[in-house]
């Protein structure tokens, strides 16, 4: 990997978070994160792509690489940071680092969800290789508006608007994507 580059957006967020974690968990979801990050990495070298840099946003990690051809391949690069978070989780939980446990499988099933950029999403795009892009889009609205229900459910039962916050936020970049005619 030629460089990091790191967002301002990134480091508003890790001080905002910083400020407001009074549980200490934001360092735990850090190392979950990594992990999640380094099975992608290790994957993209095992299929023969080349990552060309790790860039830090608001948003989460975005590695820019180039990729093998292989609709598989690329589905297997996505799926793997899932896998390595599920992996931590295995490892983690019999040695009583709960926190560390359920931060990772927390991040491994959300990024599974099945809206792009997220990595299940990407994996069903890399699978269907160009097809059912009209189905595609309208599991990921779904899936989008699920999370947004959910999260204004939480919010008004007291619990926080965190989970309304991140499903607006991938819906407002999902809109960005397809309105620009990109492929997602």
């Amino acid at each position: 990997m030629s460089r990091i580059q790191v967002r301002d957006g990134f480091l508003v967020l890790m001080a905002a978070l910083w400020c407001a974690d009074e549980s200490g968990v934001l360092p735990i979801f850090l190392l979950a994160a990594a992990v999640h990050e380094c099975g992608h990495l290790f994957v993209i070298r095992l299929s023969g792509g080349t990552v060309h840099a790790l860039c830090l946003t608001a948003c989460g990690a975005v590695l820019r690489c180039s990729l093998p051809p292989s609709p598989f391949s690329r589905a297997a690069i996505c799926l793997a940071g899932p896998a390595a978070s599920f992996a931590l989780t295995a490892l983690a939980n019999p040695l009583g680092a709960y926190r560390l446990a359920g931060a990772s499988a927390l991040l491994g099933l959300f990024n599974l969800l099945p809206v792009p950029p997220l990595d299940g999403g990407m994996a069903l795009r890399h699978l269907a290789d160009g097809r059912f892009t009209r189905l595609l889009n309208g599991i990921a609205g779904v899936s989008v508006l699920v999370l947004l229900a959910g999260g204004v459910l939480l919010w008004r039962a007291g619990g926080g608007g965190w989970m309304a916050f991140v499903s607006a936020a991938i819906a407002v970049r999902n809109c960005r994507i397809h309105g620009r005619g990109q492929k997602g």
